[in-house]
């Protein structure tokens, strides 16, 4: 009985070793196991430095001396201080050459002036979005202007107003000078009409020559109405010649491309590998290609091309920079965008990028980054 009673025993403490063991040996592959998935969960800031994809395009992404400067380039280094990573920039030349990049695992972000779309957001994940929008046209200042256009800016409303007002200015003053010489003087007492009249004739004549007739008369309340007449004349003929230097000015400048509904049968330029381009091929406009900003005012100012249409502050900028004032940018906003950041389709990276930008945006640092470039606009 004892024999049987410690061999029971026996086989239970090799149970329990076996047992332990086991337990131990699973253990052991928990924590592999999980190791593996901790490491494959490891988000891209590990991987550092990050490769940062960017296209050079102003005033997001400027290059200069092989130095990048530009919005997006300051907003980059801001979101990565806050993010605490290395980085380095690779250079491409449109923006689906950048998220071709980051999609086949080329580049880790791209950040410059990236439309987002559907089509994109496909393929990648992007950020929060940091900058709004649109499309506008950029064309050359009409260097030209016909005799009948001269005469349409004359007859513009503004003038008409001012022709309004100086008649009525100028029959007030007839009236006056009707007063004045009625008595002493025969041509105005011939009736109010014919008075009124040579009035009118007289007030012309104080204009233009800054006198009526008798110099020697000696009423002094004459020759001080007389006086005040011909300043208030001076000061309607400055007023007139402004009015119409600044009316034929805004001609001389208005272009007949004014808005998106203009561009059909017009030869148009923009940016290949683009959203714009993109835009145009829907409508079925086509385009000449263009590489940079550069490259568009001279199209522009040669004559090559009616007009450019791309990224509104992008056309500010080129327009400002390389236009010297024989450029300029018309029409409304069109076709709302909103630039954002991309990741690879699942990269956590996004997450933490968009929690950066959040901190950007609430301690003043985005505003900061915003006003340099875009002073006009804050």
């Amino acid at each position: 009985m004892i024999r049987q009673w410690s061999a029971v025993f026996a086989s239970i403490a090799r149970w329990r070793l076996g047992s332990a063991r086991i337990v131990a040996v699973a253990a052991c592959a928990g924590m592999l196991t999980a190791g593996v998935g901790a490491a494959a969960a490891v988000p891209a800031l590990a991987r550092t430095p990050l490769r940062v994809a960017t296209d050079p395009i102003a005033p997001f992404v400027i290059k200069q001396d092989r130095q990048l400067t530009g919005f997006s380039i300051d907003l980059w280094e801001a979101l990565a201080k806050e993010l605490k990573v290395d980085f380095s920039w690779i250079e491409f030349k449109t923006a689906n050459e950048l998220l071709a990049a980051v999609e086949h695992g080329e580049a880790d972000v791209a950040i410059a002036a990236i439309t987002m779309t559907p089509e994109r957001d496909k393929i990648v994940d992007f950020s929060y979005p940091f900058f709004d929008s649109g499309l506008q046209i950029m064309v050359r200042t009409q260097e030209e202007e016909s005799f009948l256009g001269s005469l349409e800016s004359i007859a513009s409303p503004a003038v008409r107003k001012f022709f309004g007002a100086a008649i009525a200015i100028l029959f007030v003053l007839a009236n006056i000078l009707w007063l004045i010489e009625r008595r002493n003087n025969p041509r105005f007492q011939r009736g109010y009409v014919r008075g009124i009249l040579e009035g009118l004739w007289g007030v012309t004549l104080i204009i233009a020559t800054g006198e009526h007739g008798d110099r020697d008369a000696p009423g002094v309340v004459k020759r001080l109405t007389v006086g005040c007449m011909w300043l208030l004349g001076i000061v309607l003929i400055a007023q007139f010649t402004a009015t119409v230097t600044s009316l034929q000015t805004v001609h001389h400048l208005r272009s007949n491309i004014q808005g998106p509904g203009d561009l059909p049968g017009k030869t148009i330029a923009t940016k290949a590998g683009t959203a714009v381009a993109d835009y145009l091929d829907q409508l079925g406009l086509p385009y000449v290609e263009l590489n940079n900003g550069e490259q568009g005012c001279t199209m522009l100012l040669k004559g090559q091309v009616q007009a450019i249409v791309f990224d509104a502050p992008t056309l500010h900028y080129w327009a400002g920079r390389c236009g010297k004032g024989r450029l300029q940018v018309v029409g409304p906003l069109f076709r709302l965008q909103k630039y954002g950041i991309a990741v690879a389709a699942g990269n956590p990276l996004r997450k933490q990028i968009n929690e950066a930008l959040l901190t950007l945006y609430e301690n003043g640092t985005y505003e900061e980054i915003h006003r340099k470039w875009f002073p006009q606009t804050r």
